[in-house]
C-alpha cells in the first residue's frame, strides 16, 4: 500500500499526495498586508537539500500586494484553486488546476487567490542571474506537457533492461537551476553520483526509485520526490512517466 506520510530511504525523501493534504498543514495565520478579501494559508515542507526545498500550501481566498522582490526562485503545480499573479509593470498571468508556475528570483508584483489554491512548490537559494532582472511569472499550463510538446532526447544512455526513451522540456534555466518537465517510457535504467540536485512531482505513471543498497519507494501519479545531488541508483519504469522537475546545479 502507498505510504500516507513523508519517507526517507536513504539519500532520497518522498511522499504521496495525501501528505500535502490541508487538514495536515501547520495553519500559519492570516496574510499580512491584504487588501481583499480574509486570505490566510497553511503549509507543511517535506524536504531541504542543500539550496533546495519543497513542500505543499494552501491559501484562502483573497489579494494582496508583494512588492519586495523575490529572493529566491519557485516552482510549483497547482493541484487545485484558481488566482492571478500581476507582475509589477501590471501584466497579469492567470493560474488554474494543472498549471505549472515559476516565480523568479526578484519577481514582484501581486498576488490574488480568486478560488482557494493548493499547490506543491519547490523553493530554490541561488546568487543573482542575468534572468534576475524585470523577471516576470511564468505560467506553463498542462497542455503544454503533452507528449507532442516535448522534445525527443532518445533512448536512456544508462538503461539496463527494454529501452526506456526520454522526452523533455525547459521552461526556465537561469544557469544555476531550471524548470523543466520529462516523460519516460517504460523500462529500467541507472543513475551514478548525478551531478545536480532534483526534486519533482509526478503527473503520471509507475515506476520505483532504488538506492545502490535495494532500498527502494514506490512512486506513482501525485507523489514528490527529491533526490540529493551525488545520488546513485536506479529508476525501474513500469508504466510510462510524466513529471515536473526542477534541477539544481549548485
Amino acid at each position: 500500500a502507498q505510504q500516507q506520510g513523508a519517507q526517507s530511504e536513504g539519500g532520497f525523501s518522498h511522499c504521496s499526495s495525501s501528505y500535502f493534504a490541508v487538514d495536515k498543514m501547520t495553519p500559519k495565520g492570516p496574510r499580512k498586508g491584504a487588501d481583499v478579501g480574509n486570505p490566510h494559508d497553511a503549509s507543511r515542507p517535506l524536504a531541504k537539500i542543500g539550496t533546495a526545498s519543497a513542500g505543499g500550501w494552501w491559501c484562502a481566498a483573497g489579494g494582496w500586494p508583494s512588492p519586495n522582490p523575490r529572493p529566491t526562485t519557485e516552482m510549483f503545480y497547482v493541484f487545485s484553486g484558481r488566482g492571478c499573479l500581476t507582475d509589477k509593470d501590471g501584466m497579469k498571468h492567470p493560474m488554474g488546476p494543472g498549471d505549472l508556475v515559476v516565480l523568479p528570483k526578484g519577481w514582484s508584483g501581486r498576488w490574488d487567490v480568486l478560488e482557494d489554491i493548493h499547490k506543491v512548490w519547490v523553493i530554490t537559494d541561488h546568487p543573482d542571474t542575468e534572468q534576475n532582472r524585470n523577471p516576470r511569472a511564468i505560467i506553463v499550463s498542462d497542455s503544454d506537457f503533452a507528449p507532442g510538446n516535448l522534445q525527443p532526447q532518445g533512448v536512456h544512455p544508462a538503461a539496463t533492461h527494454g529501452s526506456p526513451k526520454i522526452a523533455s522540456q525547459i521552461y526556465h534555466d537561469n544557469g544555476l537551476m531550471r524548470v523543466g518537465a520529462s516523460t519516460c517510457t517504460s523500462g529500467s535504467f541507472a543513475v551514478s553520483n548525478r551531478p545536480t540536485t532534483e526534486c519533482f512531482h509526478v503527473l503520471e505513471g509507475l515506476f520505483f526509485v532504488s538506492n545502490a543498497d535495494g532500498s527502494a519507494r514506490r512512486c506513482v501519479a501525485g507523489d514528490t520526490v527529491c533526490l540529493p545531488k551525488n545520488w546513485s541508483g536506479y529508476y525501474d519504469i513500469i508504466e510510462p512517466v510524466k513529471k515536473l522537475f526542477v534541477e539544481v546545479k549548485q
